[in-house]
């Protein structure tokens, strides 16, 4: 850990008096000096070839994301105050720090750009015609557990798990794992250190914690893992990389390391694709803090469980593979994802439902179960495809499901209710507070909206009660945006609030202000 205690506090602007009330005073606003803690780069990653990074006098290390038509990223953890430096290969003409809607202002001299941070934030950058640099600007890890004591089983100093990345980890890891289930409950703590691994199994009342610099990396090798699943449109077999359980509760991953899952090569030498974590018919599940990476397929699905939380991660995905969701929640009831970043070719952030007949889902324990009351907050997407998305699956009903405050980099559809596969309905869904900076992708696009009911072949179904309030678009697409029912079902009860369209400051009163197709099979709500 690397702390500045010599950067003195600053004060916000004198304090003014009104001129009727002499006692009436501003707050003052102190700007702390700050904590930061950095991570080494672990020895199977390239450091950036595009830039460097300081958080005050502090190098942060930039490594370089699989290709250069995906992105590089630099992760540090902070409280307080910092001003982020960034240097660049050439001289900066031009950049742009998303969100947007943070409104951060930079300094550029030469090649160097600075601005400031007082609170954790999750940032694209874009210099010149550079690849983008996401800035992971992390909160401090609260509490931390120790490395050694009662009830932390240490998979190095006590299984001796190798962390060179040289020989399998998984039964020494599994070994921890069981351990500390046995005992009624603890930490297995994963150090800094490469740890190659197959599948692994969470199992009740478990913490697996990782440490800044730790990372889980799946094996070159299909043989090391065990087949869970056949998908039909890529014709490969999967795993589940990292799954928990089944009825299993009271689990937690922290901490911020990564859990790698090699998708890349898996997929493109030996044909073989996974999920990377699969909370799977578990309970009481959260994960907190770490970094998902090529999974290769969908990456993040809790599937059929109940009162998950998923916050302070990023999903890391390659902007090339196509169906690689980063975040699916799948079939589950009283999910809240919040302060998150998503990066994937396919949807970053969505909910489906299926049946058994579905390829992914022929061996999931239990039965098929809707899905409800799905919070996305917070919530930062980049995609090729659709940003925020309920659908393609909705074999079972969604209800419920909302995503608020939030912003779409860029997509081919910034905001989706996409009702192609199953019977049930779609109700009750919220979008609010959403700002959508681009949308300039050709799947299925580009418009910002697309509310539809498909025919498929596997039946049809409605979607009624959508809401959306206060979007800010930014770009609306190339296309008009659409509404479409198919018979006989109908698109009911859509309403629009506050809907500012290309800078405006009065929101649209129309649909064609709104640049929206629609056709008979929807039932507008209002328009305010």
């Amino acid at each position: 850990m690397h702390v500045n205690p010599t950067k003195k506090c600053r004060l916000m602007s004198p304090i003014k008096f009104g001129m009727l009330n002499l006692l009436a005073m501003k707050p003052r606003r102190i700007i702390m000096p700050a904590t930061i803690e950095t991570y080494s780069v672990p020895s199977i990653y390239a450091e950036s070839m595009y830039y460097s990074v300081k958080a005050d006098h502090i190098g942060i290390p930039v490594i370089s994301f699989l290709t250069d038509r995906d992105y590089d990223y630099a992760h540090f953890s902070f409280s307080g105050s910092t001003t982020i430096t960034i240097t660049a290969c050439e001289p900066i003409d031009t950049y742009s720090i998303s969100p947007l809607a943070f409104e951060i202002q930079g300094k550029v001299v030469g090649n160097k750009l600075t601005f400031d941070l007082q609170e954790s934030r999750y940032l694209i950058v874009k210099i010149n015609q550079l690849k983008e640099l996401v800035l992971i600007a992390d909160p401090l890890v609260v509490s931390a557990p120790p490395s050694t004591g009662d009830g932390i089983y240490h998979v190095v100093a006590d299984y001796s798990a190798d962390h060179t990345g040289t020989t399998m980890a998984t039964s020494a890891i599994q070994a921890a794992i069981n351990a500390a289930n046995a005992a009624g409950g603890g930490i297995v703590y994963v150090p800094e250190g490469v740890f190659l691994i197959g599948n692994l199994i969470l199992k009740s009342h478990v913490t697996l914690y990782l440490q800044g610099g730790a990372v889980l990396r799946a094996s070159d090798y299909k043989e090391d893992y065990t087949v869970d699943f056949h998908k039909d449109s890529l014709d490969m077999d999967g795993t589940w990389l990292i799954q928990t359980e089944p009825y299993s509760t009271n689990i937690v991953i922290t901490g911020r390391g990564t859990i790698d899952g090699n998708g890349s090569w898996l997929r493109a030498n030996q044909r073989f694709i996974s999920n990377l974590i699969v909370p799977l018919q578990t309970s009481n599940f959260t994960i907190d803090g770490i970094i998902g990476r090529d999974a290769g397929l969908w990456a993040l699905i809790p599937t059929r469980s109940n009162h998950v939380k998923i916050t302070n991660y990023k999903g890391f995905q390659s902007l090339v593979d196509y169906e690689d969701d980063a975040i699916d929640i799948v079939e589950s009831q009283h999910v809240q994802v919040t302060h998150t970043i998503a990066i994937s070719e396919d949807d970053p952030f969505s909910t489906k439902t299926w049946n058994e007949a579905t390829d992914i889902a022929r061996n999931w324990p239990g039965s098929p179960q809707m899905l409800e009351n799905v919070t996305f907050d917070d919530c930062i997407a980049w995609t090729c495809c659709a940003a925020f998305k309920v659908g393609m699956g909705v074999e079972q009903a969604q209800r419920n499901v909302a995503f608020t405050n939030s912003y779409v980099y860029q997509a081919s559809r910034a905001l989706a209710i996409h009702h192609r596969f199953g019977t049930s309905t779609a109700d009750n869904i919220t979008f609010e507070n959403i700002d959508i900076e681009q949308v300039i992708y050709t799947r299925n696009g580009p418009y910002w909206l697309q509310l539809e009911i498909e025919e498929s072949g596997r039946g049809i179904g409605p979607v009624t009660h959508v809401l959306l309030k206060n979007i800010k678009v930014r770009d609306q697409g190339r296309l008009p945006s659409i509404i479409r029912g198919t018979e006989p079902f109908l698109i009911e009860g859509v309403t629009f609030d506050q809907i500012y369209m290309l800078g405006s400051t009065k929101s649209a009163a129309t649909l064609e202000e709104m640049n929206i197709h629609i056709n008979e099979l929807c039932v507008l709500q209002d328009i305010r």
